[in-house]
């Protein structure tokens, strides 16, 4: 069995190149991703493969940016890059079980210019995007 580290990068790299066929591998059968923000859950593999590949505007691409964790509690830090041109941060928060991905959470958020009322406590640069 490979450790837990390299198959969380290869999920990783498995959702930046669309190889669907490796992510199911890569899951647990009672794997599971929750999007918080919009309170939905992709219960599992056959449904998020139908969502993903049936967006109206087109899949979104994933550039990978950074992998931690141990164990069984990973995380990736992502751009997502959609077909309107915006570019989404993301955090997935990875839950191993029996080594493969078991729960998956993913947060969503837009950079965004900082506020001026904090300039003084704060260094000023660009929002992190890439």
């Amino acid at each position: 069995m490979e450790s837990s580290e390299a198959t969380v990068q290869r999920y990783v790299f498995a959702s930046r190149d669309e190889d669907f066929e490796l992510l199911a591998g890569l899951r647990h059968p009672d794997w599971q991703m929750v999007w918080p923000q919009s309170g939905e859950r992709v219960p599992n593999h056959a449904a998020y493969l139908a969502m993903r590949t049936r967006r109206p505007e087109g899949l979104p691409r994933v550039e990978p940016l950074g992998i931690g964790g141990s164990g069984e509690c990973w995380w990736s830090e992502q751009i997502i890059h959609y077909a309107d041109g915006s570019r989404w941060l993301g955090i997935s928060t990875l839950e191993l079980r029996d080594g493969l991905i078991w729960r998956e959470r993913v947060y969503f958020g837009q950079p965004f210019s900082a506020p001026e009322w904090r300039a003084k406590w704060v260094e000023r640069g660009e929002p992190s995007i890439s």
